[in-house]
């Protein structure tokens, strides 16, 4: 049985992401089958929302940093460099899909997994839940196109004030700068996204798609120089030091 699974519900499909363990954090294999579900309903046009959500008390503490198959140790710099591209590829999968999409936070969303919660279109946070961002406070940079979403929602400044103090964002905070867009009770986030989803229900899908890519259409244009350059600098980080 895989990590991730798809439940449809009429014009609505859930994805859950549920490891099992080590607090849902982000391995090779998850990232893999994240990547594969959002490629998978990106082509169901008769959907009109995608819910994606983690655990009843985790959405995902960010990436396992004892997966050694995400550093590959061994591999050449310019394997390592697509190899460490796969979080950018699975958020981008997640960006691109023509439907609303809507994250349904429980508990913490951490680096890698506040990075695949802003993908969505909505975020539904609910009490208890945190994003946070602590890359810079581990001397690396918010790769996976993050900086690019991160400053689309809260602006430049912000964005700099909550990478460098490594700010714990709840929901209040999150629903007040942008980054959150709902707050529900705890344990309450899929049915309030359920509930949003539905409101938006009546909207033309190929309408939505065409609102999306236009909307989109600036951060597309900033996103994948800063995204090559972050991988490419983290992949001869890792070169250099082997780890």
């Amino acid at each position: 049985m895989g990590m991730v699974e798809i439940e449809r519900e009429g014009a609505l499909a859930v994805v859950r992401y549920d490891r099992g363990a080590k607090a849902n954090a982000l391995n090779g294999e998850a990232i893999a089958e994240l990547t594969r579900a959002a490629q998978a309903l990106e082509g169901e046009r008769d959907l009109s929302a995608i819910l994606l959500t983690g655990t009843p008390t985790r959405f995902s503490a960010g990436v396992d940093l004892g997966d050694a198959s995400l550093w590959a140790a061994d591999a050449s710099l310019p394997m390592r460099h697509h190899i460490l591209g796969a979080g950018g590829r699975m958020v981008e999968a997640w960006r691109r899909l023509p439907q609303i999409v809507i994250a349904a936070v429980e508990g913490p969303a951490i680096g890698g997994g506040a990075i695949l919660a802003l993908a969505a279109d909505f975020r539904v946070m609910a009490e208890g839940a945190v994003l946070r961002f602590p890359e810079v406070r581990l001397g690396m940079t918010l790769g996976w196109g993050g900086l690019s979403l991160l400053c689309a929602l809260v602006g430049p400044a912000r964005a700099k004030r909550i990478l460098f103090r490594d700010e714990t964002i709840d929901p209040a905070v999150a629903l007040a700068m942008g980054l959150a867009d709902e707050t529900a009770p705890r344990g309450e986030a899929l049915a309030a996204a359920r509930a949003l989803a539905a409101e938006m229900a009546g909207s033309a899908p190929l309408a939505v798609a065409m609102t999306k890519r236009a909307i989109d259409a600036e951060l597309n244009a900033n996103w994948a120089a800063p995204y090559e350059a972050d991988q490419f600098l983290l992949a001869r980080l890792v070169n250099e030091t082997g780890r």
